[in-house]
């Protein structure tokens, strides 16, 4: 496959084209100020893609450490499930995913299978994709946010 330091710089090369890409929009959530180290204001609440070698992901993480805590975030999630699916399309929902570390979180997400960041001719499937979630999760956050801000307290 690829050294560390190959698989490195494709990440780098591909994360900066996809900043660039993004530059069109700006977040509307309060806080937010850009696309790849999205703020939501809300500790341990995160939003996430990442592409590999064997697909692409855009996922909202809910990485508490305390389970009825993160049970809490989930609930609300799900209380606004038809709102924040309105923005992004259906979405796969596991109240208790684990990490490749083996943390337990709570995870919504989207797969995009059949791409990878290797193949440079996948980026044009792979940047559409993460823009509708992003865009997505940050309209649904800018209306819903402080909610998850009061639940927090």
């Amino acid at each position: 496959m690829f050294s560390r330091d190959e698989a490195k710089a494709w990440n780098e090369r591909f994360y900066t084209l996809f900043g660039t890409y993004m530059r069109r929009h700006q977040p509307q959530a309060e806080g937010a100020r850009q696309w790849l180290n999205y703020r939501t204001g809300v500790k341990d609440i995160f939003f996430r893609i990442e592409a590999g070698g064997k697909g692409a992901l855009a996922a909202i993480d809910i990485q508490h450490t305390d389970e009825g805590v993160r049970q809490l975030f989930w609930e609300q999630f799900e209380e606004f499930k038809k709102m924040l699916e309105l923005q992004t399309g259906p979405l796969l929902w596991e109240p208790a995913y684990t990490l490749d570390s083996g943390r337990p979180i709570a995870r919504l997400y989207q797969k995009l299978e059949g791409v990878s960041l290797y193949r440079e001719d996948d980026w044009h499937q792979i940047f559409p994709f993460f823009e509708k979630y992003l865009l997505g999760f940050d309209a649904f956050w800018a209306d819903f946010r402080e909610a998850f801000i009061d639940l927090a307290e």
